[in-house]
């Protein structure tokens, strides 16, 4: 579980400096390689990216105090 917090940690570093400023362009690189990472861990054996979001989705609706941590702690 640590790993999943380390990866989505960066995912919402990337989505809450996007709110704040225009990323760089070595920033969108970076930052499109967290979020396909993290549809990948969610997709399991299915390596399916589109099923990966769908379940993604489903954990943050079941983990939404941890995502308001989550997404508090930091900008890019």
């Amino acid at each position: 579980m640590s790993e999943l917090l380390r990866l989505l940690a960066m995912y919402y570093a990337c989505d809450n400096t996007a709110t704040q400023r225009m990323l760089s362009q070595s920033e969108i690189a970076m930052c499109i390689e967290r979020y396909n990472a993290v549809k990948a861990y969610f997709s399991g054996a299915t390596d399916d990216p589109l099923e990966g979001y769908r379940q993604f989705k489903v954990w943050e609706r079941k983990n939404g105090d941890l995502v308001v941590q989550l997404r508090a702690r930091r900008s890019l």
